[in-house]
């Protein structure tokens, strides 16, 4: 029996982007936590300090996140997601 079959999708293109989101959500919650103890830790920053980074980063990427899924929605995916690609990586 599956677990949860009603949250899997079927064997295919969908389950494959279904599992690459899931690891990259899971990267990226493990990567903040880990940037949170560095920062707090080893840096010695102040939590808020570090809070108001992080709040700052979380806002800009959601209004980048929109703006991009505008772009995306009158040119197409692929450009948006090109253009993302280096920004993402800074």
């Amino acid at each position: 029996m599956p677990v949860m079959p009603q949250l899997m999708p079927e064997a295919g293109p969908r389950r494959v982007l279904a599992a690459s989101n899931f690891v990259n959500t899971v990267g990226s919650g493990l990567y903040l936590t880990a940037g949170v103890l560095y920062f707090t830790q080893d840096v010695r920053l102040p939590a808020t300090q570090v809070g108001l980074g992080l709040g700052v980063a979380g806002f800009a990427s959601l209004a980048m996140g929109i703006a991009a899924g505008h772009l995306a929605d009158r040119r197409g995916a692929r450009m948006p997601l090109e253009a993302g690609r280096p920004v993402s990586q800074v």
